[in-house]
């Protein structure tokens, strides 16, 4: 028999047990404490020592979970003085989004393209972005609303936000290294040499000593601000290169690492305020689930319990899946458990819970210490993978990996900007 042919049949032999697995898998609603949950987002709020609120997403394509990001941060603004929003996104693409937001021309639908995903070209953030520009035409002075990145996949528009501050405060060294970094593009950065990534890294850290050594200068001329945001960009070119460096065992956890220092970053240059950061449950889980360390996971051994993280998930998922080619496509997938389970015993559709608030409910503790297997989708899967729930689930024990879940029944695609 050819290795073909029993490749074949193993594979069909595993897509039966999985499917006839998965139709007698239907978890029972467990009679938890109903009044332990929340359902109105808008009192929403955290202790006075917390730093840091995360708030994941099990899928980025999905409507509700883009629409409770707004929710949760508008939320904390009013509940807790929160004014700066951080995605999983590019630092230099999201200042675009923050000069937006702060009067710059253009619009929403545009702008948030510059985040460097199209998972995020969608009306549901335009929606956010246009919030926060009408909230800060009214805001008071220093009480204004900041939306930043903190990813580190893309150079264009760390290279623009570098040198538009060198142009006007140090030229000489503007005109030097937009020749000496005239090779890193968004569009060539999977395509670089070893050679060329391993001789920008020298190039950033030389770059970083001749600004230093010039920021008295270059502070007179563009303030303070301008020069630590600058000089973080050159630094994001930096970690750009070193991540596309590493193999892709690596690669996880350097990003990962670089994010939660991005998020450290902000809290020595923000105003002392909630910072608010959200990105995949993957990255914003206290615990790492995918065999390295997490964003989470190393800004909870930052700052302990100054770090609050909240998780999503649905028993029922449409989310727009995009391929290799970044074509979007509907896919479809379902994934019953403990928590989602709950729901069947409630009219509203969604649910928050504080997982504080059920440390005295037996049943609630069966869930939240139990493992718990719970949606888990990137970009995109293929049509067959959806098949096999090895691919769109990971496994969990909540009150190890999240302070409070949103949970929801059933969950839609974004609606992406044409």
């Amino acid at each position: 028999m050819g290795k073909k042919w029993l490749l074949s049949i193993i594979t069909i032999a595993a897509l039966s047990i999985t499917l006839l697995a998965g139709c007698g898998n239907r978890t029972a609603a467990i009679s938890a404490d109903l009044s332990a949950l929340q359902t109105d987002i808008s009192t929403f709020t955290v202790s006075e020592n917390v730093q840091v609120v995360g708030l994941g997403e099990a899928s980025h394509g999905t409507k509700e979970y883009h629409q409770m990001k707004a929710e949760v941060f508008k939320a904390l603004v009013r509940n807790n003085g929160c004014r700066t929003f951080i995605i999983e996104g590019d630092f230099g693409g999201a200042l675009k989004v923050d000069a937006y937001i702060h009067g710059a021309e253009g619009t929403a639908e545009d702008v948030v393209g510059e985040i460097g995903f199209n998972i995020y070209r969608t009306h549901e953030m335009a929606n956010l972005v246009d919030w926060m520009r009408s909230y800060n035409e009214n805001a008071t002075d220093g009480k204004d609303l900041h939306f930043y990145g903190m990813d580190i996949q893309r150079y264009d528009n760390n290279k623009e936000c570098l040198f538009s501050v060198l142009d006007v405060a140090a030229p000489a060294l503007s005109k030097k290294y937009k020749i000496t970094f005239s090779q890193l593009t968004d569009e060539a950065r999977l395509t670089l040499s070893a050679d060329i990534l391993n001789k920008s890294k020298t190039d950033v850290l030389e770059l970083l000593k001749e600004m230093d050594a010039s920021e008295t200068d270059i502070v007179a001329i563009s303030g303070q601000t301008a020069f630590n945001f600058a000089r973080e960009s050159a630094n994001t070119i930096y970690e750009c290169s070193e991540t596309l460096l590493s193999n892709n065992a690596d690669y996880n956890a350097l990003r990962d690492k670089y994010m939660s220092e991005k998020v450290n970053w902000f809290l020595q240059h923000g105003d002392d305020s909630v910072l608010f950061i959200n990105g995949h449950n993957g990255h914003i889980g206290k615990a790492s689930t995918s065999g390295y360390t997490c964003l989470g996971e190393l800004l909870t051994k930052n700052i302990g319990e100054s770090y609050f993280a909240i998780g999503t998930d649905a028993e029922n998922t449409e989310f727009n899946s995009q391929d290799s080619n970044g074509n979007f496509s509907i896919m479809e997938v379902k994934n019953r458990n403990g928590l989602n389970s709950v729901l069947d015993n409630m009219e509203s559709d969604f649910y928050y819970i504080d997982f504080l608030k059920a440390v005295d409910d037996e049943n609630w503790q069966k869930i939240l210490n139990g493992q718990q297997k719970i949606t888990t989708l990137n970009v995109g899967i293929s049509g067959w993978q959806k098949l096999l729930k090895f691919f769109y689930t990971t496994t969990i024990v909540p009150n190890d990996t999240f302070n409070g879940m949103i949970v929801f029944k059933k969950v839609y695609p974004t609606t992406l900007i044409q």
